[in-house]
């Protein structure tokens, strides 16, 4: 039992009580075990039973009628065809499953199912591989950055600390944390919070009463009143903002669950119920006082460079590799060339296998592994004296719950010939002491789809969000899956002087109370289910950040030209 619950924990996929029961009742629970964890390993957290019978029955029609075996040119690689075929009829059938019902659905008639058939069978052009490039040495190129040791120190960061096993009590003390955490912020930062009581001491004869609680249930009424249950380690109390009451509706429009807010409140006359007269979020001060570095160097973030799609930008990248080794760009744009130090790259470096419908005909690379290598290979290109700093996103090669440790070792030893440094997502670093906040942003859909001021193509307002409430993703079972750490590392509980973000393939720099926000765009154009989504990306620009100024500004290789 023990070594199937640790085989679980380890890929990061929990499950129901009774699928362990169904799994330890085989005659080799922990061999069955081992084949559903590489069924699985692009699907969803928690496994149920039904879903264990589905991989069983196509395994058994797939071996009942097995596929032709396909000729093997010399060089390809020997993997078993009954196998992959195995799993590719699985991920169809676990895809459709994932997205039926949903918005992402699309419905066909039985005519447009033949000319998809027909269109299927046809075989896809193969694209080229990536072009080796000339990058021209430039006279009396020197670097500044050159000049400069490199200084990164990793804050906080899940990487080689993961403690969960998915079990009842890892999530109380996740969520214990989480409350401290917040709570503690409160108490030291907000002074209307100040003389806050546990909920378990609320009198009816009290007339206010300030609260610290984590969100259990929040609903509209009928009268469009907001109804608010929160619970702390005492107790449960029923808060409603009135709607006549604009100010206080508005802050209890933006309430999620599973978040800790603090409640100044009166309580009704029937001593049930909590009146709110202010939420209190945590929040960070007016301004952030950045610290700052004599440095003279800048820090570029690379965000989703998706390698191994059929939409990676090849031409842009190749502009930016030509800039960043001083071949290219105006005097102003080499001089900043010249002080870049550092490159953060905040997830989806590759775009992965298995991540969205039919993801598989927009493919160049189809193994992920080697999708590694040629990211690899085109950092070769980076001047040695830069420091690459590399973060895992959804499309990567590790668990899909967050916080999401660094690669492994495999992925790792790809990356050689300067310094490569492998972070988790989040993590919290810092820079010749300019401290930095880089998540690959999964939970931007949760936010925008939770919150209706919200949208998902402004990221930064997103992000602005995610400070005030001083939580990166704090409702479970969203469209973000979450790791039940016994440490919420998903809890903003120092302020950074920079917060950067991906994964919505947008190029956007803002500011809020002192702090630079920037979502660092991406390098792949639009994909066929970016189009069905209508959505337009904004591909091929590269947010830039001076360490000692704290300037940041964009270069923009969609517009570029040779």
């Amino acid at each position: 039992m023990k070594s199937i619950l640790k085989l679980f924990s380890d890929h990061g996929t929990f499950f129901q009580p009774d699928a362990l029961q169904y799994i330890s009742s085989k005659e080799n629970p922990d061999d069955f075990a081992t084949f559903l964890i590489n069924s699985l390993r692009e699907y969803p957290l928690f496994l149920a039973v039904e879903t264990i019978k589905n991989i069983e029955e196509t395994t058994q029609q797939l071996k009942e009628k097995p596929a032709p075996i396909p000729v093997i040119p010399p060089s390809t690689p020997l993997i078993p065809p009954v196998e992959k075929t195995i799993e590719k009829e699985f991920q169809k059938k676990m895809l459709s499953k994932i997205y039926s019902g949903s918005t992402f659905t699309k419905e066909t008639s039985d005519e447009e199912d033949d000319e998809e058939t027909e269109d299927d069978e046809k075989p896809t052009e193969e694209k080229k591989p990536l072009q080796p490039i000339e990058i021209k040495t430039v006279k009396g190129w020197k670097p500044l950055a050159r000049d400069y040791e490199s200084e990164v120190r990793i804050i906080n960061d899940i990487t080689g600390k993961r403690t969960s096993e998915g079990t009842t009590q890892d999530f109380v003390n996740l969520f214990k944390d989480r409350y401290q955490g917040i709570r503690k912020i409160l108490c030291s930062q907000r002074r209307e919070i100040a003389q806050y009581i546990p909920i378990n001491r609320i009198r009816k004869t009290m007339t206010d009463v300030q609260l610290i609680g984590i969100v259990k249930n929040v609903k509209t009424t009928h009268n469009g009143h907001r109804l608010i249950e929160i619970e702390d380690d005492t107790g449960s109390a029923t808060l409603m903002a009135l709607k006549t009451n604009t100010e206080t509706i508005q802050m209890a429009s933006e309430i999620m669950l599973d978040e800790v807010i603090g409640v100044v409140g009166k309580i009704s006359k029937t001593g049930d119920l909590i009146i709110v007269q202010n939420i209190i979020y945590p929040d960070i001060k007016l301004h952030h006082e950045r610290k700052r570095t004599e440095s003279p160097l800048c820090v570029a973030f690379l965000s989703d460079v998706h390698m191994g799609s059929n939409m990676f930008m090849e031409s842009e990248w190749n502009m930016f590799l030509r800039w960043i080794n001083g071949d290219l760009g105006n005097s102003r744009q080499r001089d900043v060339a010249s002080k870049l130090k550092y490159l953060v790259l905040p997830g989806d470096l590759v775009d992965g296998i298995g991540i969205y419908p039919n993801q598989e005909k927009e493919l160049s690379i189809s193994n992920i592994y080697e999708q590694y290598q040629a990211l690899a290979q085109q950092f070769e290109y980076i001047p040695d004296h830069i420091t690459v700093i590399l973060q895992p996103g959804n499309h990567d090669a590790v668990r899909p719950a967050e916080p999401q440790p660094a690669f492994e070792k495999e992925i790792r030893d790809l990356f050689t010939g300067k310094e490569f440094i492998f972070i988790g997502n989040p993590s919290y670093f810092s820079l010749h002491g300019i401290e930095i906040l880089s998540y690959h942003g999964q939970s931007l859909l949760d936010y925008s789809t939770n919150i209706q001021a919200l949208n998902y193509n402004q990221p930064t307002e997103v992000m602005k969000i995610m400070l005030k409430k001083r939580h990166l993703s704090p409702t479970y079972g969203g469209y973000t899956p979450l790791a039940p750490e016994h440490e919420d590392y998903m809890l903003i509980s120092q302020v950074p002087d920079i917060f950067v973000t991906g994964h919505v393939h947008t190029s956007f720099i803002d500011n809020y109370r002192g702090v630079t926000l920037i979502n660092a765009s991406s390098w792949q154009s639009q994909t066929s289910y970016q189009k069905m989504m209508n959505f337009v990306p904004d591909s091929g620009k590269l947010p830039i950040v001076d360490l000692k100024t704290g300037n940041a500004t964009t270069m923009d290789f969609s517009k570029a030209s040779a």
